[in-house]
């Protein structure tokens, strides 16, 4: 089975899980950018692909994403795994690292830095938008001091950079990640990549190559009330010692 996923997305323990439940199909796991992970998946390339869909906040499509997400497009299966908080990166020096959390309010009257491959579509109100290339190019110019950049957790760590910073925006909207395949070509492991992803145990995940989990050795049974009793040896006792 060949899954993609699109940058911020780890493979390892999905990885190793799939080893060890079908070790006789390997998981063969590729990378591409957001905007090309449907088409991917819509040309036979991979049997499924691990994207992010555009955010319930978004004003617009964002431009890293398919004009057609799989949520509203039909033929499409999507599985939502998790939401993924979103991030501002700025400098280290910048007046929002005194705080632990920053609000949207605080970004009013900062240079925003969009990226030609961003995934959230959202920006908050009363910045400057400044268009770059794509997220590493913004990742740079926030170290020079050039702007902030919004991205989701994922994102940030991967493309973290000397001399910057990263805080939690709690009221901003996260970046939904799924899991989607095509229905009409559907794999036969489908099921059993689901419960990998959403980290199920293999007794409860569906999937056809789940093997059922080795019994626990049976318990002994308590003693009964009635049951013989071994007699104890009597304590032996020491002679008293003579005086002299």
């Amino acid at each position: 089975m060949r899954l993609l996923l699109v940058p911020g997305t780890s493979p390892d323990r999905w990885a190793r899980v799939w080893r060890e439940r079908l070790p006789d199909d390997p998981l063969e796991v590729v990378h591409a950018g957001a905007s090309d992970a449907v088409d991917a998946v819509l040309r036979g390339d991979v049997d499924a692909a691990v994207l992010r869909l555009p955010p319930a906040g978004a004003d617009a499509r964002p431009s890293g994403l398919p004009a057609t997400p799989p949520s509203t497009a039909t033929g499409w299966a999507v599985v939502p795994l998790w939401t993924e908080q979103t991030v501002v990166v700025v400098r280290k020096d910048h007046v929002l690292t005194v705080v632990g959390e920053v609000d949207v309010p605080d970004l009013a009257g900062e240079t925003l830095l969009v990226p030609g491959d961003d995934v959230l579509g959202w920006q908050p109100p009363e910045v400057e938008v400044l268009d770059v290339p794509d997220v590493p190019t913004a990742a740079d110019l926030v170290a020079n001091g050039a702007g902030v950049l919004l991205v989701p957790h994922s994102l940030a760590r991967l493309h973290d950079r000397r001399g910057t910073a990263v805080r939690v925006v709690p009221d901003a909207p996260g970046s939904p990640v799924v899991l989607v395949w095509r229905t009409d070509t559907e794999h036969p492991h489908a099921q059993e990549l689901v419960g990998i992803v959403r980290g199920r145990t293999a007794g409860s995940s569906r999937g056809a190559g789940t093997q059922a989990p080795a019994a626990s050795p049976a318990k002994p049974p308590a003693p009964s009330r009635h049951a013989a009793r071994t007699p104890r040896p009597a304590p032996r006792r020491t002679p008293p010692r003579k005086r002299r």
